[in-house]
């Protein structure tokens, strides 16, 4: 049995070469090893951040213009 874990980093799609549509996704993993994982949840809390102040940005800009949110 394999006890090695992996991280999903994201996905890729290749395109049909006749047609030009997008084949099926295919996720993109490295193994958990190292400082991977605690880098991993630093992204994770760092792109929340970074969503959360875009959206009070935006709602800011909304009250600002009398536009209800």
């Amino acid at each position: 049995m394999d006890n090695e874990q992996y991280i999903q980093i994201g996905v890729t799609a290749l395109r049909d070469p006749a047609t030009g549509d997008f084949l099926p996704a295919v996720p993109l993993y490295i193994k958990a090893e190292g400082r991977a994982a605690e880098e991993e949840q630093r992204l994770i809390d760092g792109i929340g951040d970074l969503l959360a102040k875009r959206i009070k940005a935006y709602m800011d800009g909304c009250n600002e213009a009398g536009v209800s949110v």
